[in-house]
């Protein structure tokens, strides 16, 4: 039979060809429109560069230049939107159901999370995170201007200001202004949010989670931050080579990451524990693998201060050849190229003045902008009111605030046990402290409250049960002589049965007026029980090496933490013993390990809490410290700083600025 080619079949024809011609003009008018937002895109990198630009030199314009910064910010947010959820405007049309309702078997995006773009998982719900800005806008303060220099006045040299592998709270101030986290928690809500990641997944049985990285986020240099800058730190730091034991031990529940595309990764988790997201987004800074990969792990260990990041400051000279080193001011300048909110101010400096004293006339002598006074200074300036016209006293807890301790080796220096080892001493050690008159009101000034343990009275996590050793003389006594440290000669000293003399020796840190007067009370109260105590004295930066080293018998120094419910391993369990890991008392108990252990791994907060008390009573009986003082942060802060703070966790250097009129700081470069 002979086919026929009939009008049905030219229509049919020509309704094809029209349909194509349909698509291909809506794939070019699509295409058109993504080069058009591309290109915008890349005109307001050159507008952020000259409006930089204009921001020094042009200070008498500064509400009018910050109010064009805004606008640039907001039509690059919603241009990013819509880069990252693009989708072809033609499409084809999805099957129907088999009952012809219209019903599509295809999900239908949810309008709230933007589209459910090609990143994401299908079916798991996106967290879109909030605008990337400061949480209290500077620019609507009194006195706002831009530019000029902030200087902070603090007290110990840090020895390196290295991501990863620093030893101190003082180096992690410096670097968390260069390098960013994936997330970082809200200073006022304490709640995760996006700082270089726009957007991710949480598996609802915890086992994944998928991160989108911000597509404005870049390193100071200009490159990207991509996927593989994650991977990468990742994986050094697991590297055994590299001395980042400490942020080891809080990551050590991820299993692995892997790449999805250039701007997006999934991790994988080893075990379900309540911290697994906080671990994987707030627990390690991204660095730029172009910069860091031809380090050898000696190289990166040894360094003091090579850092680059993607944050609004950066170090003016960074190379295998250059960086910044100790006793060195460290200044960081602000990075022009920052891709989020920038600060208004062009330099922060840290110098270090260990002396209280010295610090305190720095600071008066407007050498300084920030700084952190003695509990003896604060009660005294505060009631000059010639200081505050020129001044700001803040005192306030926060879950920084953390707690001073003295440290008690539980196990061996130079392979020799220590008296500490036996707990009974260690107990004894405390109750001949009078820690409620003697260290919280006079040398704290009564600002602070006494300790029971690592768990900040403040919050649920600690046991309110707990009640601080008393002060008893006589208690302690019996329980030294249980330990078999009695008075055999009449002496009035301390021996045990092989007739060695009870000495040790107290290693702290120098410079500090309050703990050369808790090294004095220690040693005073120690001759009345018949204890000979040999004060050693060191730079901060020393005392870090002896007690990574374990070279010591006791040790005095304070815990901050930065979260509002802290994961107790790092400090406690017996794996962080090794490896320079923060367990530096060497304490050692098997149901404190297990407590860590099934506490981690409880995701309901009532009974994940009954834990932590449990570990908090353990912790209070068995003493691996002698939990001195709750502090409160106490800043002294000069009045031509505007847009200082009081969070949650303490302040935030990118908010602050220079009030106009405001003269320089008298530190020279």
């Amino acid at each position: 039979m002979q086919s026929k080619f009939g009008l049905k079949d030219l229509v049919l024809v020509l309704l094809v060809l029209g349909v194509g011609v349909l698509v291909f003009l809506g794939m070019m008018q699509d295409d058109r429109k993504w080069k058009e937002l591309q290109q915008t895109k890349a005109d307001i990198g050159e507008m952020k560069s000259t409006l930089g630009r204009l921001q020094s030199s042009n200070e008498d314009q500064s509400v009018k230049v910050d109010q064009v910064g805004r606008e640039i910010r907001d039509l690059e947010r919603s241009i990013d939107e819509k880069l990252a959820a693009w989708k072809p405007v033609v499409t084809i049309a999805p099957t129907t159901s088999a009952n012809n309702s219209g019903d599509t078997n295809e999900a239908k995006p949810d309008p709230a999370d933007r589209g459910h773009p090609a990143w994401a998982r299908p079916g798991v719900a996106i967290s879109w995170q909030p605008a990337f800005e400061h949480v209290t806008d500077p620019t609507g303060q009194p006195g706002f201007s831009r530019g000029g220099e902030v200087t902070e006045l603090i007290n110990a040299q840090p020895s390196t200001v290295m991501p990863l592998v620093y030893k101190d709270v003082y180096g992690a101030w410096v670097f968390e202004r260069v390098v960013e986290y994936l997330a970082k928690l809200n200073p006022q809500s304490l709640v995760l949010e996006g700082v270089l990641a726009d957007a991710w997944q949480y598996s609802p049985d915890g086992t994944w989670l998928r991160v989108h990285i911000h597509p404005r986020a870049r390193f100071s240099d200009g490159e990207p931050v991509k996927s593989d800058d994650v991977l990468w730190t990742f994986e050094w730091m697991r590297n055994p080579q590299v001395e980042a034991e400490r942020p080891r031990s809080i990551t050590d529940v991820i299993d692995s990451i892997t790449r999805v595309d250039d701007k997006t990764v999934e991790f994988t988790f080893k075990e379900v524990i309540f911290t697994n997201l906080d671990a994987a987004m707030n627990t390690f800074p991204i660095l730029p693998k172009h910069v860091y990969k031809d380090f050898t792990a000696e190289e990166y260990n040894r360094s003091t201060g090579r850092v680059v990041g993607s944050g609004p400051f950066r170090f003016r000279s960074v190379s295998k050849e250059t960086q910044w080193a100790p006793p060195e001011p460290i200044v960081l300048e602000r990075n022009e190229a920052y891709w989020g909110p920038k600060p208004a101010y062009e330099r922060l400096r840290f110098v270090v003045i260990s002396d209280d004293q010295g610090r305190m006339i720095a600071f008066d002598n407007a050498s300084g902008d920030v700084t952190q006074p003695s509990s003896l200074q604060y009660v005294t300036k505060i009631k000059d009111k010639a200081w505050l016209e020129r001044s700001e006293a803040h005192s306030w807890y926060n879950i920084r605030s953390g707690y001073s301790f003295i440290g008690w080796n539980c196990d061996k220096r130079d392979g020799k046990s220590t008296p500490f080892a036996d707990r009974r001493v260690r107990r004894a050690m405390t109750m001949m402290l009078d820690r409620d008159k003697v260290v919280v009101h006079d040398l704290y000034e009564g600002l602070a409250r006494t300790a029971t343990g690592s768990f900040p009275s403040s919050t649920p996590q600690a046991n309110p049960e707990i009640k601080p050793w008393p002060y008893d003389l006589e208690a302690s006594r019996r329980l030294l002589a249980e330990a078999g440290w009695v008075d055999r000669d009449g002496s009035g000293i301390l021996r045990n049965e092989a007739g060695d003399p009870f000495r040790f020796e107290f290693s702290f840190a120098k410079g500090s007026e309050l703990t050369d007067k808790l090294a004095k009370y220690l040693k005073d109260q120690c001759a009345i029980m018949g204890i000979e105590c040999t004060l050693r004295t060191m730079d901060w930066s020393v005392l870090m090496q002896e007690m990574d080293r374990r070279n010591f018998d006791a040790i005095t120094m304070g815990w901050s933490p930065s979260r509002a419910e802290s994961d107790p391993q790092q400090i406690w369990h017996s794996r962080y013993i090794q490896n320079q890991g923060d367990n530096f008392a060497q304490w050692n108990n098997p149901e404190a390990d297990r407590l860590i252990e099934e506490g981690r791994q409880e995701l309901d907060p009532e009974k994940r809490l009954k834990i932590w008390h449990r570990l908090h009573t353990i912790l209070h009986e068995e003493q691996p410290y002698t939990f001195l003082v709750e502090r409160p942060w106490n800043r002294f802060v000069s009045k031509r700083i505007g847009n200082f703070t009081e969070y949650r966790n303490g302040f935030q250097y990118e908010e602050l600025f220079v009030k106009s009129g405001g003269s320089a700081s008298a530190v020279e470069p």
